[in-house]
């Protein structure tokens, strides 16, 4: 009887440990919150995790305070938590990852220098994952090995084609495989700033930028997991060093819309099942489906920058169009038929 049940206890283990190392939380995350109106305004939005650049110890612990009464996870640096009065008390924080470095390969950082950082945290905080994020997908110097998880932060509105993002998630996740490390937990993060507000390093002095469309946002964020992402952040809660929710009320709205989205693509993924598209969608046209409560769900992606042909077996009746300002099917089919238009996003309901 004792070795039955200690069989018994040995699956129960088993099937716990298997379930937190693969079902990993879909995380959709905001960057560089700096107080706690920044974290309450988060969760309101949809985001299940928040990033700080604030590495002072009693910021950090206010932050973390905040977010664990909105049930939200953190990610801040550790350099100065190590050494601080919160040292102990951090490890109640609902810390989702220690933040390691930002852009070792922009900063010619060593893989040397980033294995020991990632050692420092481990060896202090064991229970806790780290993370980090890449300029690119591919770096010259590489990191791919180091910590839990991998972002990519590819920011290319407007002067660079709006797939290039995705394309270096798929660039990281396939370095990623060929190491043998797929299943590593890879996040996009997206642009959700104006470059114009950063240092450009150009000869002529004559910076770019604008702040990202809605559309470009959606379709960036949907690109990130159709290239391997299991997780979206967006950069960065701050335009002007002012919060986007004060200073510019109307691309914050169109963030927290996207937002909304994905943290129900965020519930399918975590609580639904991807399952076989409903019928063969041709390139360069993209597309996945889900199965979740009962109801089927297909997005189909145009990852291109000329428009394209959406398969006819979508214009049946029992597709439901979803997310749009319009959810009338026939309006959408003349609209679309022909016309799927370049980087447009669509996401089908039918059971």
């Amino acid at each position: 009887m004792l070795i039955f049940l200690k069989h018994i206890l040995f699956q129960i283990i088993f099937i716990l440990l298997f379930s937190v190392s693969v079902f990993a939380e879909f995380v959709v995350g905001l960057y560089g919150v700096k107080t706690t109106t920044d974290v309450i305004k988060a969760k309101e939005a949809g985001f299940n995790c928040v990033q700080t650049y604030i590495k002072e110890p009693d910021v950090i612990d206010l932050l973390a305070r905040e977010a664990k009464n909105n049930e939200i996870k953190l990610i801040a640096y550790p350099d100065k938590v190590f050494s601080s009065k919160y040292r102990e008390i951090a490890t109640k924080y609902p810390i989702k990852a220690w933040y390691l470095f930002d852009e070792p390969d922009v900063w010619r950082l060593s893989r040397e220098e980033v294995i020991a950082l990632n050692k420092r945290a481990k060896t202090i905080y064991p229970k806790n994952e780290t993370a980090f994020v890449i300029g690119e997908g591919l770096t010259e110097m590489s990191y791919y090995d180091i910590g839990d998880i991998l972002m990519v932060d590819w920011y290319p509105v407007p002067h660079l084609p709006l797939e290039s993002f995705g394309e270096n998630v798929a660039l990281a996740k396939r370095c990623l495989k060929m190491i043998g490390q797929s299943s590593k937990e890879l996040w996009g993060v997206v642009q959700i700033f104006n470059w114009k507000e950063y240092k450009q390093f150009r000869p002529d002095e004559d910076r770019i930028g604008r702040f990202p469309k809605k559309e470009e946002i959606r379709f960036m964020s949907y690109d990130a997991i159709f290239n391997g992402a299991n997780g979206v952040f967006y950069f960065t809660c701050y335009s002007e060093n002012e919060p986007l929710y004060e200073t510019k009320k109307e691309k914050w709205k169109d963030v927290v819309d996207v937002i909304q989205e994905m943290s129900f693509v965020a519930e399918i993924i975590d609580n639904g099942k991807e399952i076989e598209n409903p019928i063969k969608i041709e390139e360069p046209l993209k597309a996945k489906s889900f199965e979740y409560g009962g109801i089927k769900y297909t997005v189909i992606i145009n990852p291109t920058a000329k428009k394209q042909t959406l398969p006819i077996f979508f214009f049946q009746s029992q597709f439901d169009v979803i997310y749009e300002k319009s959810t009338n099917l026939k309006k959408i089919v003349r609209k679309t038929k022909n016309n799927f238009l370049p980087y447009k996003v669509l996401v089908f309901r039918y059971e």
